[in-house]
């Protein structure tokens, strides 16, 4: 198309939007070196086309929607405890599922003390040598800085994702305020981090996915996304978990 010419581009949307009918990225054109384009590869591609026939959308017409998304699914300020809640009844789930574990490593390091113990007895008793006695020290430190090792690893793994979670929710009462005064490299960086693919279909948003905390957030049973949402506009959020 004469005045038309294809560059590369950085944009804050690109490699998020995803084609609502084929699945192909979105890529961006110029239009006579004002205008900016999103449209599917899935047309352009020679070797590998989809034959899709997705219509071109102006860069700044899917801007709006995104930023109208992150609209859509602020979580109201009212139900903040409520999720908040939920994200502490789902942290006690998990540490219920760890409990066999735990208690599994606790028996092992009991035991453990105890060899060490009875060790000292027959060296003293002369029932081992000190070769045999270093041998089976080093053993059972090995085994204790194992156990030790798996511990720390779980209470640092529950701790750490309750941490997360409250940051996320944090984050989720506010985002749209905060994606709105956001630069555009802050947007890439929002999108990042709470987006897995947005799909685009006849020009409009139509379904959204989510990463991890984000997708969990946003199907807890506290959270009633239609209320949100509307009964237009998008589908409800695609999870990973």
């Amino acid at each position: 198309m004469r005045g038309t010419r294809e560059r590369r581009h950085h944009h804050y949307l690109k490699g998020l939007l995803v084609c609502g009918v084929c699945g192909r990225r979105l890529s961006l054109q110029f239009s006579k070196g004002t205008y900016t384009y999103f449209y599917c590869l899935g047309q352009k591609d020679r070797r590998n086309g989809t034959g899709c026939q997705e219509r071109y959308v102006a860069a700044d017409h899917l801007e709006a929607e995104v930023e109208d998304l992150y609209r859509r699914i602020e979580v109201p300020t009212d139900w903040a405890e409520g999720l908040r809640e939920a994200v502490a009844a789902e942290v006690a789930t998990r540490h219920e599922d760890t409990t066999a574990e735990r208690e599994l490593l606790a028996h092992r390091h009991e035991h453990a003390e105890s060899e060490r113990y009875k060790l000292m007895e027959a060296y003293y008793a002369n029932a081992i040598d000190v070769t045999m006695l270093r041998r089976e020290q080093e053993r059972i430190r090995a085994e204790l800085r194992t156990i030790e090792s798996r511990q720390a690893t779980l209470d640092a793994s529950l701790e750490d994702w309750q941490e997360v979670m409250d940051l996320a929710l944090r984050f989720s009462t506010r985002c749209a305020t905060a994606y709105r005064r956001a630069s555009d490299r802050t947007r890439k960086l929002f999108n990042a981090a709470v987006l897995d693919q947005v799909h685009v279909r006849d020009g409009h948003l139509v379904e959204a996915g989510y990463k991890e905390p984000f997708d969990l957030l946003f199907s807890v049973p506290k959270f009633e996304y239609d209320d949100v949402v509307g009964a237009e506009g998008l589908e409800p959020p695609t999870c990973s978990l």
